[in-house]
């Protein structure tokens, strides 16, 4: 995938951080949609399995995607130490989501919305792998100033988010704001 910005795997410790609960706290952002037992979900762009973890407590199977291979290096060692077995690692290194059409009932992309470098693209394929009536959750930086987080000038707002997605096949469901984030739930038509 060509990226606009990528977070840097040296600092893995910042996405694992614990203060991270107070201010993006996985159960409740996952709360976001009614998560199913028999569902296969994705989490594009997962990074350290922040959130790829807690989703696979909730869902049959997970594919976490990431174009950094030491993020999926870090995450196979939390899966081996956590004994998790329903999380399948898979490298991408285009504007390509490694998945057969149509084989997702959730996607997530968190925090990763302003990294693609082809976003038509990117929500294309997103498209591609979900299945009819599947969610999509997105959960990026506000476009203001913040002690931390990607640069302002790289971020995407929210109406903007909103607007590369609906009429492309998707329908906004839910729109929600935390102090730092948006969070917005689609449902694919």
């Amino acid at each position: 995938m060509k990226r606009s910005h990528a977070f840097d795997p040296a600092h893995i410790d910042v996405l694992e951080s614990e203060d991270r609960k107070i201010w993006q706290n996985p159960i409740e952002i996952l709360g976001a949609v009614e998560l199913q037992l028999e569902w296969v979900a994705a989490d594009l762009g997962c990074g350290s399995g922040y959130f790829t973890v807690p989703l696979s407590l909730k869902v049959r199977k997970v594919y976490a995607i990431d174009v950094q291979k030491e993020m999926l290096n870090f995450l196979e060692d939390k899966m081996k130490r956590l004994k998790i077995e329903n999380i399948e690692l898979l490298l991408s290194d285009s504007d390509e989501i490694p998945l057969e059409d149509e084989c997702v009932d959730f996607l997530m992309s968190i925090n990763t919305l302003h990294e693609f470098g082809d976003r038509k693209t990117m929500i294309s394929e997103m498209k591609r792998v979900m299945k009819k009536d599947g969610r999509l959750l997105i959960v990026d930086f506000k476009k203001e100033e913040t002690e931390f987080g990607p640069p302002v000038g790289i971020r995407i707002s929210k109406e903007q988010a909103i607007s590369l997605f609906e009429g492309k096949s998707f329908a906004l469901s839910k729109s929600s704001d935390t102090p730092y984030h948006y969070l917005l739930v689609f449902i694919k038509a």
